[in-house]
């Protein structure tokens, strides 16, 4: 269990007044889990992420992601523009769906707070350029509505007093209504040596912040750089991102493929749908609904041309033809690649493809996949299924194969924790799960085709072409066990049918009880190596009774080190009694984890009742599967997705 990556630099504090900056300070933080007896001396426990948004359960609010849309000219006459009556249906459309729009007054905070959460289906309405035509019809849509938008401005063009703009006077009237925040357009005009000069930029952007905020009398916080000119220049991304910073502008938005924002995501490198004048409001809806962050099972049996909108294509191209989706390579490609639309943060997942017949060229299916970055993958090539895993530089190592069999075929694979197993027409590839790299922690599931070219150099439009049957793409939750210091021979035997299921094991050995350390056991060689034989992680239990006080707060944490950093331990997991205030665990977890984080090893929390029984006590496999509870939330979100729903 790996820590999310880092987040970007932060912008050093700068003399604007913001109030919601005193917020996030305010939160109370800590973690949850949760665990089922299964009998005396074991029982598995599942660790969940802040609870995210579950459409239709009642759920009101979202914690992992959001969607920006950006609006381009919208005119009622204009014919390259969007409608004014499409783009009317489209803010309907997206508030009868329950989209609430934010605003980045509330996105900043949500970035900095482990905590405090977006409202539910959170949508950032953004504008490319203040053009006065579109300012004046959407403005009183969005009043009628009760929705807001942030809008672009490009401060050179203003003050030169373009008349296709607004003038600084209809800004300061915008600014004043509540419905609009103001951004600046840092890469407008033709190409300049800011884009290549961090120092130039960055005056570039100061100058416009000051400017506008000194004119608007309102806080400036955030630009965009609509072009591609990443392309061009190999430092770019670190030019923008420290412009960024020397100018105290905490969010930046780049030209990027479509796709949500997570929490974890660095605050300079926003995306955003760009939203086509050819959209009607259904279309809006399903590229929303695509990018969204998916957190239920996923079936698709291809019955609709509908299917292929959840699909994402990075080469090549898909089809939908007689109950099948067809993944091809265009002409002059060697090969073709979709991923499923809102899992590019999926960590355990299982998913199963059913092929027709045998593909032409190779074809592999493949989870946590991210360009450059370690994944796994299962697929067939030159008459054999095969299992691999990539290390996110040149070459992939083999992990099993077995002869491909004629006709259709089933592929499955298994990927829970740092360890994956693979299945042919229900038959394991291996007789116990593979070790994954540590660095393929996260990413989506993806599938592709691939052919070598022809004799003559040339390829031709299907060369490398796969027939889909049917698509099964399941998150899972991540579990783990939490067993007696001396498990007896049944709860073993139970682990070792379950271990493909399980991401970590907690042995019962240490205990905090009265203000001082219990030792149960520790060092079971057996139980370390059964561990390591199924790349589970080892996280011993430590049982607190009641939240330490402020004048024991330092000896617990010490001692939790210390246990955690014993040989052989990957970690701790805490056990709580939820009988105590839930808050006063709060100031212990948040310093706990941020040590742990620094020490490099893992922390997981899971809550007791009364009785010492697990929360809550919601089964349906033989391990658990649970609801978060809201109280404790991660200082440091470790596992962001999926969730319990």
């Amino acid at each position: 269990m790996q820590a999310i990556k880092p987040k970007s630099i932060s912008p050093q504090p700068r003399p604007v007044c913001h109030w919601y900056n005193l917020v996030w300070w305010l939160v109370g933080i800590g973690a949850i889990f949760a665990v089922k007896e299964l009998s005396n001396d074991f029982m598995f426990a599942l660790k969940v992420p802040p609870p995210l948004l579950s459409a239709g359960k009642g759920n009101d609010t979202e914690r992992e992601a959001f969607i920006a849309l950006a609006f381009g000219k919208v005119s009622a006459t204009h014919e390259l523009a969007i409608a004014a009556s499409a783009f009317e249906q489209q803010l309907i459309a997206l508030k009868q769906a329950g989209h609430s729009s934010v605003r980045l007054e509330q996105i900043k905070p949500w970035l900095q707070s482990d905590t405090l959460p977006l409202p539910a289906r959170p949508i950032l309405l953004t504008f490319e350029e203040a053009n006065r035509e579109t300012m004046e019809i959407a403005d009183p849509l969005l009043a009628a509505l009760g929705m807001t938008a942030l809008v672009f401005v490009d401060v050179d063009q203003l003050n030169q007093g373009n008349i296709q703009l607004v003038s600084w006077h209809q800004l300061e009237q915008l600014v004043n209504s509540g419905r609009w925040e103001i951004g600046i357009s840092g890469c407008s005009g033709q190409d300049n040596p800011e884009l290549t000069s961090q120092a130039a930029l960055a005056h570039k952007l100061t100058q416009q912040r000051e400017l506008l905020e000194h004119r608007l009398k309102v806080p400036v916080s955030a630009a965009n750089c609509p072009r591609r000119w990443t392309s061009d220049h190999d430092n770019s991304e670190e030019v923008w991102q420290q412009a960024l910073s020397i100018a105290y502008l905490p969010m930046g938005f780049v030209a990027a493929p479509f796709g949500a924002n997570y929490w974890s995501d660095p605050e300079f490198g926003f995306r955003r749908i760009r939203v086509s004048r050819t959209w009607n409001p259904q279309d809006l809806l399903a590229q929303i609904n695509t990018h969204t962050p998916r957190r239920q099972a996923f079936t698709d049996t291809f019955q609709a041309n509908s299917s292929a909108s959840e699909w994402m294509v990075d080469s090549g191209d898909i089809a939908v033809t007689d109950g099948n989706l067809q993944l091809f390579n265009k002409a002059g490609e060697q090969g073709a690649l979709m991923t499923l639309g809102g899992t590019e943060k999926w960590q355990d997942a299982d998913v199963e493809v059913r092929l027709k017949g045998q593909p032409e060229g190779q074809f592999w299916i493949a989870l946590r996949y991210r360009t450059g970055q370690p994944f796994v993958r299962l697929g067939l090539a030159k008459g054999q299924v095969i299992l691999q895993k990539y290390d996110g530089i040149d070459a992939f190592k083999q992990l099993a194969s077995r002869e491909s069999p004629t006709g259709d075929i089933t592929l499955r694979l298994h990927v829970v924790g740092f360890h994956a197993l693979a299945y042919l027409n229900g038959e394991a590839l291996l007789s116990r799960p593979t070790e994954l790299p540590e660095a393929a922690d996260h990413g989506a599931f993806a599938l592709a085709v691939w052919n070598e070219q022809t004799g003559d150099g040339q390829v031709a439009s299907g060369n490398a072409l796969v027939n889909l049957q049917q698509i099964t793409a399941t998150p899972l939750f991540l579990k783990g066990g939490i067993i007696a210091p001396l498990p007896g021979a049944a709860t073993l035997a139970q682990l070792s049918q379950r271990a493909g299921d399980l991401s970590m094991l907690s042995p019962r050995y240490f205990a905090w009880l009265d203000g001082k350390p219990q030792v149960s056991g520790g060092h079971n060689s057996p139980m370390e190596i059964f561990a390591r034989y199924h790349h589970l992680q080892l996280l011993p239990a430590l049982a607190i009774d009641t939240p330490p006080a402020l004048a024991e707060m330092a000896a617990l944490t010490g001692q939790a080190l210390a246990w955690a950093s014993e040989p052989g331990y990957d970690g701790l997991n805490i056990l709580l009694n939820t009988a105590q205030d839930t808050q006063k665990w709060q100031p212990f977890l948040r310093g706990l984890s941020r040590r742990m984080n620094q020490a490099g090893k893992t922390l997981a929390v899971t809550l007791l009742d009364k009785q010492g029984q697990a929360l809550p006590r919601q089964g349906d496999d033989g391990l658990l599967w649970v609801s978060a509870r809201p109280e404790l939330l991660p200082a440091t979100p470790r596992l962001l997705y999926p969730s319990a729903q």
